[in-house]
């Protein structure tokens, strides 16, 4: 065994005797704790210095191995949000839908009318008319031409042509359409043309007759239109009349022509207009 020199025993002796002494201090407490403290508030505020400015590198490179990781996580998130986008949308497409078919379905009850779905799937100016849209049913489901259509709230316009699974309607708010309208107010009739997405221009039979703003428009009168009576049309929101006294309204459409999408094809004609016997003059039915 080699032996220590003379120098390396009076290191270790003095090492053992300092370290004696430490331990000796800091089991009585005394000053040796504060110069604990202010070591390491020294080494504390050290560190964070330059934790501030290292502090983002080191982040970073602790970051790079789930860098790829992360991306695609982002990208499956990115997916999903797309996913649950569509599905709101469509959601909200479906509750627009029912509404539509609720609303049909109120006006065929109401009128003992006989409707047929349909939905929009075009529009487009077609058979020389601008304001024009495509159904997707035809004559083979019952469709024929001069049918009325509606929305159930109100007039859309009437049948044009008929294939077997498709057809087209001439909107009412074209503008080489008129239709035959009674004032409800007053009983008046006259007749609206289309104004296209401005809605109709109205002009009473009667020159000097009533019109007020506010006053609703229902096709009619029975027999002398092209479409189904009784189904409204719009609502007068302006009146002028001119110098030789005839009057011109402005009407807005209860059928938005700009928004239409699942209408209902008039099969037959609502109860109030079928079934009635035709009067002899004495007033009696024949």
């Amino acid at each position: 065994m080699r032996r220590l020199t003379r120098r390396q025993r009076l290191s270790a002796i003095v090492l053992v005797v300092v370290a004696l002494c430490f331990i000796t201090l800091d089991l009585g407490g005394g000053s040796l704790a504060n110069a604990h403290s202010g070591v390491r508030g020294g080494l504390g505020s050290l560190y964070r210095g330059t934790d501030s400015v290292l502090g983002p590198v080191r982040r970073w490179v602790q970051g790079v191995p789930s860098a790829g990781t992360n991306e695609g996580r982002i990208d499956a998130l990115r997916k999903r949000n797309a996913e649950l986008h569509g599905e709101i949308a469509r959601l909200r497409s479906d509750a627009r839908t029912s509404g539509q078919l609720t609303s049909l379905q109120r006006s065929a009850d109401a009128t003992g009318a006989r409707l047929l779905p349909a939905r929009v799937t075009a529009y487009g100016p077609g058979s020389g008319f601008d304001w024009t849209v495509t159904l997707d049913a035809g004559a083979n489901s019952g469709v024929r031409v001069g049918q009325t259509v509606t929305d159930g709230a109100g007039l859309v316009g009437r049948v044009l042509h008929a294939d077997a699974d498709s057809s087209v309607v001439l909107l009412a708010a074209d503008p080489g359409s008129g239709v035959g309208v009674r004032d409800t107010r007053t009983g008046e009739i006259g007749v609206v043309t289309g104004q296209g997405a401005d809605g109709f221009s109205f002009a009473p039979i009667k020159p000097t007759a009533t019109v007020r703003a506010g006053d609703t428009l229902q096709t009619g009168p029975t027999g002398a239109s092209t479409y189904v009576a009784g189904l409204p049309v719009g609502t007068v929101t302006s009146v002028r009349r001119s110098a030789d006294g005839t009057v011109r309204a402005h009407v807005r459409p209860v059928a938005s022509p700009t928004a239409v999408d699942v209408v209902g094809v008039v099969l037959s004609a609502p109860r109030s207009l079928a079934g009635r016997a035709a009067l002899t003059p004495s007033g009696r039915p024949r």
